[in-house]
């Protein structure tokens, strides 16, 4: 008798792809994709974009450019001289430099002093010292350049380091005998030739840094230190918002179950018109959640939500995203057969979506490949419009620039809405003759 009642749940299950997806797929799914985050897809090497750097160096600096081209030699960088920007910006390199990374186009920025060869080496007692631009949303840049910066130094310039500490040693000290000097010139002139190795024990700061918030700019409200509590807003917000709408657009097949439907289209009214009317009215629902979960975000965490161009684009955008959720929710309740069915489908759809699209894991730390597969997700557009507003935006944009800033985004995923709400019109008419 068990063995026919475990025949009788097997066939059950069989019966019903969405279960058997949930079941043994989503697992796999998920673990495919945190893996290949994590683990850079099983190569051990962790998979990571490669850092992006904006370096600002004297073009006539000849050791300069030396450090420059050591430092591009790391795999885990991309740097990108400020000379080869495709437009090179009309204002002081470093305040260029720092618009960059604020803008989002670089993780970071380096600004070094000219000539460089005076400020290595010195160990605090003299020659400026390089700045390191940061955005603070991706910490991993800031902490990974600022020690790659050090560990170059050594490489890029073995002679001048030891120059330095021998002119230390024998100014603190006595000078060195003339024996002692031939051993000091063949040690640099060995260090300095292709065939050294040009490595050692550095010490610290061999080139000071000095380290500058890119968000930290701009006047009065929009000083204020930036919060990546409104990232997390943005892909938490998104993602239930995805969800709460499939359940809404379930009622259609509540209402066709019940009969309700059937005596809804008897009257007047027309299947258009009940897909508009449902539609507008989740939207309308869909913006009133995103933006309850944003003032939380702003009276409980500061998140800096209450100027006027801040608020401005907020509220576009957040209309937005809504009537694209709302129309996505309708597109997955016609094609489902039940409200099971939707569920299970919508289960696996969102979530898949919200892993690859930032919702989960900020895709500045996902692979290249899944970083732009990101791109093709509802998820993946609604928080880079959430970024613009909150952490990219540049203070000296004015109202209408601000609201250009976030024009693509809303593009998008306005043209998703129109479309599948189309879709879902479409197929709701055809279920209807059927």
């Amino acid at each position: 008798m068990i063995a026919t009642l475990l025949k009788l749940n097997w066939l059950n299950l069989k019966r019903d792809p969405v279960a058997l997806a949930l079941s043994f797929i989503m697992p796999l799914v998920f673990f495919t994709i945190f893996a290949a985050i994590f683990g850079g897809g099983g190569d051990g090497d962790g998979g990571m974009n490669p850092i992006r750097v904006l370096v600002v160096a004297e073009k006539n600096d000849a050791f300069a450019q030396k450090f420059v081209d050591t430092l591009a030699k790391q795999p885990s960088l991309t740097l990108t001289r400020f000379e080869d920007l495709e437009k090179v910006p009309e204002v002081e390199p470093d305040t260029a430099a720092g618009a960059q990374v604020r803008a989002g186009h670089f993780d970071a920025a380096l600004i070094l002093p000219t000539p460089l060869d005076q400020s290595v080496g010195n160990f605090g007692q003299g020659g400026p010292g390089a700045v390191l631009i940061y955005d603070a949303a991706n910490p991993v840049a800031r902490f990974a350049l600022s020690g790659l910066v050090q560990a170059n130094v050594m490489q890029a310039a073995p002679d001048i380091m030891l120059n330095r500490g021998m002119g230390m040693f024998a100014e603190q000290g006595a000078p060195l005998t003339p024996q002692q000097q031939g051993l000091v010139d063949e040690a640099r002139d060995f260090l300095n030739s292709d065939d050294g190795e040009g490595g050692g024990a550095a010490g610290t700061e061999l080139l000071p840094l000095e380290e500058r918030d890119a968000r930290a700019e701009g006047e009065g409200d929009e000083a204020a230190p930036k919060s990546i509590v409104a990232y997390y807003a943005a892909g938490i917000g998104i993602m239930f918002l995805l969800f709460s709408m499939t359940a809404a657009g379930g009622s259609l097949l509540e209402e066709e179950e019940s009969g309700t439907l059937d005596r809804l289209l008897s009257s007047q009214l027309s299947i258009h018109q009940l897909m508009l009317g449902k539609w507008l009215f989740f939207s309308i629902s869909g913006t009133l959640q995103l933006t309850v979960m944003f003032v939380y975000g702003a009276l409980v965490f500061s998140v800096p939500l209450f100027t006027v161009k801040t608020m401005s684009a907020f509220v576009l955008m957040t209309v937005v995203a809504a009537m694209g959720a709302a129309a996505f929710g309708m597109f997955l309740a016609t094609i489902s057969k039940s409200r099971a069915q939707l569920s299970g489908i919508s289960t696996v759809v969102i979530l898949i979506m919200s892993a690859v699209g930032g919702s989960m894991v900020p895709r500045f730390v996902m692979p290249p490949a899944m970083a732009t597969a990101g791109k093709f997700t509802f998820n993946g557009w609604a928080i880079d419009g959430y970024l613009k507003i909150f952490w990219r935006a540049d203070p000296n944009h004015s109202l209408g620039q601000a609201l250009l800033h976030i024009a693509p985004e809303m593009g998008v995923i306005g043209l998703m809405a129109v479309l599948l709400l189309a879709l879902a019109m479409q197929t709701a008419k055809r279920r209807q003759a059927a």
